[in-house]
């Protein structure tokens, strides 16, 4: 026999689902850290997160009973707006006692000994700290392509991989001599900066040189070569890109005579 009272009790719960939820399906979030939990009726599931890492605009909460929803009002726009506003990050060493109480890009917990490649590829960054790579003495690879980059601090000589193309990189950009003794770099891109001269002296194990569509406008005999010795021969150096650049390969000849291949960019 089908109990009127309980019939009625139904109903009356369903009504106030009915106007006062706007969302007529379930609520899930799927998240490793997350709990979810389902009530028996009428079939909605809640998902309790901890530690979330997306944002949650709207959340509905169901208890067991007859008891009204509970729903939180959403947000207002304005402080998602100042949300979506980040502040442009830097790059800073986590032990620098400038920012103490800021741990920096690698953490504090980084083991620096054990740390050979860093990749922060479109970031945003638009400054390091001069001190970000001096504790590192087993770097080998840094890549730090479409940033905002001005201007490179002091880089470890163990690197042999490097990567800043698409930065903002200009005329005071990379200190003197900052590629000098990198005994071991095989591979420097520079693409895509503001340069305006070819970064000297280059390690004599350099295998690939780009730094097309930048502002070099000239180059000198001796940047490649040496010219007080004709019979040098730079065997390594068998990738140079210099299209893009407003120079005029062809009024340096003398430049290109050791190098296996000829760089490219306008002969004209």
């Amino acid at each position: 026999m089908v109990n009127k009272r309980s019939l009625l009790k139904e109903s009356v719960v369903n009504e106030t689902i009915r106007k006062k939820c706007f969302c007529s399906i379930s609520i899930k979030v799927c998240h490793t850290d997350s709990q979810v939990v389902t009530f028996p009726w009428p079939h909605f599931s809640v998902c309790i997160a901890s530690q979330l890492h997306i944002t949650i605009e709207i959340a509905t909460v169901i208890p067991s009973g007859n008891r009204e929803l509970l729903t939180p009002p959403p947000q207002p726009k304005e402080a998602e707006e100042e949300e979506e506003e980040e502040s442009t990050p830097r790059l800073i060493d986590g032990s620098s006692p400038q920012e103490p109480e800021f741990p920096g890009v690698l953490g504090p917990h980084t083991n620096e000994d054990d740390l050979r490649r860093i990749d922060l590829t479109s970031n945003l960054i638009s400054e390091i700290d001069e001190d970000a790579f001096r504790k590192l003495p087993q770097l080998r690879e840094l890549v730090l392509r479409d940033n905002k980059i001005r201007q490179l601090p002091e880089l470890p000589t163990t690197l042999t991989y490097i990567d800043i193309s698409n930065n903002r990189l200009g005329r005071k950009g990379i200190k003197q001599e900052a590629f000098k003794d990198m005994y071991d770099l095989h591979h420097l891109y520079l693409s895509d900066n503001n340069l305006e001269h070819i970064p000297l002296p280059l390690p004599e194990n350099l295998r690939a040189l780009h730094l097309q569509n930048n502002n070099i406008l000239e180059m000198h005999e001796d940047t490649f070569c040496n010219v007080k010795n004709l019979t040098y021969i730079r065997k390594a150096l068998e990738d140079i890109r210099l299209d893009g650049n407003p120079i005029n390969l062809s009024k340096t000849p003398q430049a290109y005579m050791c190098l296996p291949r000829l760089p490219i960019g306008s002969l004209v």
